[in-house]
């Protein structure tokens, strides 16, 4: 009895301190797993969009290759799509017949590499550019070369890499070897001496589908990695992530701590009655799952918006740990008077908020009346935040552009979307990358979108839209989709022009013409303009014997002998594979890699035949806002446009947005280019960009 007595009160003291070490609900769970991508060397497709870096910079990897049989090229970082430049190395560092290799300054380490963990570097200092393995230097070489680090694991389809990486560090400055040796082994943290350089970090713990998250990204394009396939109509598995077996390397897993945190504004603009519309997304990104920080405050600015008035509340979320997620938990519960500076606090100390291990996103969003002023400016920022007890400030790298109250009214304006969407939108993958397609149509609330590389997405996005299609077939490159009727115009090139007659709710008939024009390959300037010699003078020349005849072409077949009055409204929207004189000027030269002005032919023909530019009319200052629509997703050529909308008649364009963000802050952009919306009224109107 005496001994049963015994057991029964040690079961009793166990489960009383086991009831007393709880943790609360919402507290996270203990998560210790490392994750490296897994690569299969045939297909996979993983970008980061990073652009050119110049004079010093540092990358660095663990590696491990399937076997020791190696191809003559497999690239650790490569430059991609749109890389060949004689202005920087493409294959900055590669494994060239089983031996580590920079390309562009010839480095070769002199030992062969087997199939274990290695640690991979190259570094330049202004100087001299070095080669280390496993922390050791192998090679040097005193000359500077700049790098595009645009991909992981390939460079294209046949120098892909086999095997497994981990720990991607891209840096903007020389990494002393000293440092890199301390640092290799172990996870990054804000006291890196180097930690303002870090331009790319990915350590795939938080790998999910076609997203792995850059934790220092900041700004429009955040440089989040990007999955697909080479054959980007291919079956084959997309790179993938696996359990990482390097003994060497150890997780970061103590006392919870902050890595950084960053502000992402929205630039999409809001309509007259948008219910919980996005401001911006804070994330913060926090190391360790011991001792979970609690989030206690947030301190909101609203002093960028033009008026209170035009906001009916606003609202704090959480949203999980992926840019794109169906968490939506409110958090801070509580109405507030709206002011232009709230403090959103935790009152409940029984019902903290403790952040997850790795990436955690909070939403603000704001409803706006019914009747806010159309043309005013919206926004937010966020000053600081507490978490446990401590004060931080994020990094915001403010937008250019500008969030604005646009109109909801159907009878008196309509919204034209142009935007080509790469390969029928299956570079994320045939399901993620349409779905994404179609989540930024819908959420646009357009009316006509013209559209290019529709390839086979085209039914589902009408069907999805509810709207009516014109298109050639099913699998075709032209589609156009209106939320009013359609009647069809015979088209005399149906892979270049798609025109249609649209009646408006007001009754009004109007000419649309979504086109593709043939661009320029000798040489393919659009996405080559960042190589030192090149001559203006043949893109001119180029241009005016191939996007310039298109152009005439559809005009005066499709076009011309079907306008029923001489104000009757025409609406051209197209990808003209062409830049414009508009944005290529003295002014902006900076921008174009030095070239100056250029007197593209294509765009001057459409001024001069009384054609308006529907975004460079509302945006006249092309230095302060370039709007680069090609391409996006590249960090070396964003800002130069080749999607256009232009119009003439009787209407009248309000506003006019390069939308190069996902409709989801802080998500990858699903195509190569970015898309142009333009606001039309069909009277008169007004500039509502103030």
């Amino acid at each position: 009895m005496y001994l049963r007595y015994q057991l029964l009160s040690f079961l009793l003291i166990v489960c009383l301190c086991s009831f007393a070490v709880q943790k609360p609900k919402n507290y996270p769970q203990k998560s210790f797993h490392n994750l490296a991508l897994r690569l299969d060397g045939h297909d996979n497709d993983v970008r980061t969009g990073m652009g050119v870096l110049r004079n010093e910079w540092t990358i660095e990897a663990w590696i491990k290759g399937d076997d020791r049989i190696w191809k003559e090229y497999e690239a650790i970082f490569g430059g991609g799509e749109y890389s060949d430049l004689n202005s920087c190395d493409n294959m900055p560092l590669v494994i060239k017949n089983g031996y580590l290799h920079s390309n562009g300054v010839g480095l070769t380490a002199s030992e062969q590499l087997d199939d274990n963990w290695h640690h991979v570097a190259a570094s330049c200092n202004g100087k001299s550019t070095f080669l280390y393995l496993d922390g050791k230097e192998v090679a040097r070489k005193d000359t500077v070369v700049a790098i595009l680090p645009g991909a992981i694991g390939l460079h294209e389809k046949k120098q892909s890499f086999g095997g497994y990486i981990d720990e991607v560090r891209i840096w903007s400055k020389a990494v002393p070897i000293n440092v890199i040796n301390k640092w290799k082994n172990r996870s990054v943290e804000r006291t890196h001496p180097q930690f303002s350089a870090l331009v790319g970090y990915y350590t795939f713990d938080d790998f999910k589908d076609v997203v792995s998250v850059n934790w220092v990204g900041k700004g429009h394009l955040s440089y989040h990695l990007r999955n697909g396939r080479s054959d980007y109509y291919g079956q084959l598995p997309m790179a993938y992530t696996v359990e990482n077996t390097n003994v060497s390397f150890q997780n970061f897993n103590k006392k919870q701590q902050l890595f950084n945190a960053v502000v992402v504004q929205n630039e999409w603009d809001l309509e007259q009655g948008t219910l919980d519309g996005q401001l911006l997304k804070l994330r913060i990104v926090v190391q360790g799952d011991q001792k979970a920080l609690s989030l206690d405050e947030i301190k909101l600015d609203l002093t960028q918006n033009s008026s209170l008035k035009d906001l009916n509340g606003i609202k704090l979320y959480y949203t999980g740990q992926y840019p794109k997620s169906n968490i939506k938990q409110p958090i801070f519960d509580g109405t507030q008077h709206l002011e232009k500076k709230m403090i959103f606090r935790n009152k409940n100390a029984k019902n903290k908020f403790y952040l997850k291990p790795g990436v955690n996103y909070f939403l603000v969003s704001a409803t706006v009346q019914d009747k806010a002023e159309i043309g005013n400016q919206l926004g937010a920022l966020i000053t600081d935040f507490v978490l446990s007890g401590k004060k931080y400030k994020p990094e915001i790298e403010e937008s250019k552009v500008k969030q604005f109250v646009t109109p909801k009214d159907k009878n008196n304006f309509v919204k034209v979307l142009q935007w080509n969407i790469w390969h029928g939108g299956v570079h994320l993958g045939k399901d993620k990358g349409r779905e994404r397609i179609i989540d930024l149509i819908q959420t646009s609330n357009a009316d006509i979108i013209t559209m290019q590389e529709g390839y086979g997405a085209q039914d589902t996005i009408a069907k999805t839209l509810g709207f009516y299609l014109q298109t050639k077939s099913s699998k075709d490159n032209l589609a156009l989709f209106s939320r009013y009727p359609i009647k069809k115009i015979q088209s005399s090139e149906p892979f270049k022009s798609n025109p249609a007659t649209i009646k408006l709710p007001n009754g009004r008939d109007i000419i649309v013409n979504g086109c593709w024009l043939r661009y320029a390959y000798r040489p393919e300037y659009t996405s080559g303009y960042q190589n030192f010699g090149m001559e203006p003078k043949t893109w001119v020349a180029e241009d005016a014997i191939l996007s310039l005849v298109d152009v005439k072409n559809l005009l005066e077949k499709d076009v011309d002998p079907y306008v029923e009055a001489v104000d009757q409204p025409i609406i051209i929207g197209g990808d003209f594979n062409s830049y414009s004189h508009l944005d290529w000027t003295e002014k902006t030269k900076d921008l174009h890699f030095g070239y100056g002005a250029v007197p593209f032919p294509t765009s001057k023909f459409m001024i001069e035949n009384g054609f308006k530019d529907s975004f460079r009319e509302i945006n006249p200052d092309e230095l302060g806002n370039q709007g680069g629509t090609f391409a996006p997703i590249y960090g070396q050529m964003p800002d130069a446009r080749i999607d256009f909308i232009y119009y003439k008649g009787t209407i009248q364009a309000i506003s006019s947005k390069i939308i190069r963000t996902s409709p989801e802050i802080d998500d990858v952009w699903a195509s190569d280019h970015a898309a142009v919306m333009t606001i039309f009224e069909t009277t008169l109107g007004k500039n509502i960009n103030k």
